[in-house]
């Protein structure tokens, strides 16, 4: 019988010269077939391909060698163990001027391998550390002074008994002074100390919470003494509760993940060791509550991750001054009510994104106040699985900032001035809402809107002059509703560039006679860079623009006509004559305050099917009121007599 294979990848990277080979350079990463210990083999590889790269490039959206000004290229060199007695042997093999490390565990789940950290000590030059795998176990019982990176996977992490560790200090107060929002704001205060105090030192008498506190410590993993490192993963390493001084001293901390622990409970002040974190992630735990206290303190935080948990409620003892805070993730928890003054604390955060499919979020009004009050500065909410009888004024009060708005879930209305305030708005998606009612003032005072979705809801009827205001609006989309009409006004808007209308039961009269494919049959496509070249050739003046692509699957049909497709019934069945369209200038001065509101309805609704009903509408306009007649309308409209028909469009268009 085969005994259990254990397998170590060591991952070892070196700026500069390996053994007796010549230095590597970025502009020259070749690879060789380095000088390794038995079953390794070495190469080049970037360094930005290892997990802990990758992991932090996602989350920060930053290249890591520019972050952490590390070196392109770096010699790595992969070896492999079968058996746990070879491990001491190939540490002392390789050389000691390492720079990454990276140990995976495949061996049987039922015999712990042991790694004690001391055996790292030598590679003094290590910059990155990593151990993974179900079965292995890290036993600190020296600090790695040395290292920046530290990622642990799916092992678990114990404290020697033999480690050293700093004296019994200070526990974090509870008189932290911070009160909630609603609290200062009746009492006219300003929570202008925000810092953790901590209690007196004791003498030689600690107290008896003091005692537990110590006692706790001495049963979980301490990284008392890592002073350098910048960032700490440790993913899937039953790490159920956390201790404040776990990560006690390391001030130059950044990036912290804790991600499935199965954490139940934060304890106060739990990163009180790190107070100068910029991003901290909690997903996939089972944390039931947040408390103020527990997050205390980090005032340089700008990324908090708490997705993927069980808190049920969010209010304003969940959450402390967070001034820095540009982004939180709380999709996935069951949170069904968020109460008035849950972010006041969060003045500077630029996304937020909830909701879970476990449970729905009452979006409401509580008197005064909206659930989003103080978030002036959001750009992005993305909120699933919402509840609502109406989407009423105030619902997003405070939010003037914001420029994308995703929403998902039951909303039966969209009342009036629902969008009040937020000027900035560019994109709105409220698909799959099961909307059945829009009010004609609906979108009053969002006018950069650029896209609105509103596809598959329960729409049978759409406001006439409901976007009157969106003069910006150059995508609609419309499909998947009960729609049967369109106001004849609909298609004047002056950048429309997309109309999805399909999958509606089109009543399909010569009303709809300026509708066009080249609006409703396209689709948005990829985002390209549009460049004009220079006289030798070079591109230059180059912009980004948006593509779109015919697609004849989404042509709209008509359902009195057997779903016959919208444009042929036109042509062939009901013999409405030529799609005509107004020039666009001649639409610029209909928009213009220079024709009466009713004279602008009277030219874009009244139906134009041939020369001489165009020049009737002229003649009786003119007749009745001359003076309101711009010069140059009587050019156009002897010049729209001459229009050539189009010509006709087959029923699969």
């Amino acid at each position: 019988m085969i005994s259990p294979v254990i397998m170590l990848i060591l991952t070892i990277g070196i700026e500069g010269s390996f053994l007796n080979y010549g230095p590597l350079t970025d502009s020259n990463p070749e690879f060789y077939e380095l000088r390794c210990p038995n079953n390794c083999v070495c190469q080049h590889a970037p360094f930005d391909e290892l997990p802990v790269a990758r992991w932090i490039t996602n989350t920060t959206k930053k290249n890591v060698n520019d972050m952490f000004q590390l070196p392109a290229h770096a010699k790595l060199a992969t070896c492999l163990l079968q058996i746990k007695s070879e491990t001491s042997n190939l540490l002392n093999a390789l050389p000691i001027d390492l720079k990454a490390l990276i140990l995976l565990y495949i061996g049987s789940h039922e015999h712990q391998f042991l790694l004690n950290s001391s055996s790292l000590r030598k590679f003094s030059h290590l910059t990155t550390f990593e151990f993974r795998g179900k079965g292995a176990v890290l036993i600190i019982d020296e600090p790695l002074d040395f290292l920046l990176h530290a990622n642990f996977e799916h092992i678990l992490l114990q404290s020697s008994d033999s480690l050293k560790r700093p004296k019994l200090e200070n526990f974090p107060s509870k008189e932290y002074e911070y009160r909630p929002p609603t609290q200062l704001f009746s009492s006219n205060e300003y929570p202008d100390k925000n810092l953790i105090q901590f209690k007196d030192e004791a003498a030689e008498i600690i107290t008896y919470e003091e005692h537990v506190q110590k006692l706790k410590q001495t049963r979980m993993p301490s990284f008392y003494g890592w002073d350098k490192l910048e960032v700490l993963r440790i993913h899937g390493c039953h790490l159920k509760e956390i201790h404040w001084q776990m990560f006690n001293g390391l001030t130059n901390l950044k990036y912290l993940s804790l991600e499935r622990n199965a954490i139940k409970e934060l304890p106060s002040f739990a990163f009180s060791g790190a107070l100068h974190l910029k991003s901290i992630s909690l997903a996939q735990n089972a944390l039931v509550r947040l408390h103020y206290l527990s997050l205390a303190g980090l005032l340089d935080l700008e990324i908090l991750d708490l997705s993927d948990n069980q808190l049920s409620r969010l209010s304003e003892q969940c959450f402390p001054p967070l001034p820095k805070l540009l982004k939180a993730d709380l999709r996935n928890n069951p949170i069904k009510h968020i109460f008035p003054a849950t972010f006041w604390v969060m003045n500077s955060t630029r996304e937020l994104k909830m909701g879970s499919e476990m449970e729905a979020l009452d979006l409401r009004t509580w008197n005064i106040y909206g659930q989003f009050d103080s978030l002036f500065q959001l750009k992005t909410l993305s909120l699933s699985n919402v509840s609502t009888e109406a989407m009423e004024q105030g619902l997003f009060k405070g939010l003037y900032g914001l420029e994308i708005l995703t929403l998902r879930g039951s909303i039966i209305s969209i009342q009036y001035d629902a969008f009040a305030g937020m000027e900035k708005l560019r994109d709105i998606d409220i698909s799959h809402c099961m909307i059945r009612e829009l009010s004609m003032d609906a979108f009053i005072g969002a006018k950069k809107l650029q896209l609105l979705n509103l596809s598959h809801n329960c729409l049978s009827y759409f406001p006439p002059g409901l976007l009157d205001e969106q003069l910006q609006l150059h995508e609609v989309q419309l499909q998947g509703n009960q729609l049967t009409s369109l106001s004849y006004s609909f298609f004047y808007l002056p950048r429309l560039r997309v109309v999805r209308l399909d999958q509606n039961p089109w009543h399909c009269t010569c009303q709809m006679s300026n509708w066009t494919p080249r609006i409703t049959n396209v689709m948005r496509g990829p985002i390209a860079e549009n460049c004009r070249n220079d006289i030798s050739g070079n591109p230059n003046s180059c912009r980004i623009v948006t593509t779109y692509k015919i697609n004849k699957n989404i042509v709209p049909r008509c359902a009195n006509f057997n779903g016959r497709s919208v444009y042929y019934v036109l042509r062939k069945q009901l013999h409405c004559g030529s799609m005509e369209f107004l020039h666009h200038s001649f639409q610029k001065r209909i928009e213009s305050k220079t024709f009466p509101y009713w004279l602008k309805l009277e030219l874009q609704g009244h139906e134009k099917r041939n020369s001489r009903s165009r020049l009737q509408t002229y003649k009786s306009i003119h007749h009745q009121h001359p003076k309101s007649i711009v010069p140059g309308l009587k050019q156009y409209m002897q010049k729209t007599t001459q229009m050539p028909q189009l010509s006709e469009i087959s029923n699969e268009i």
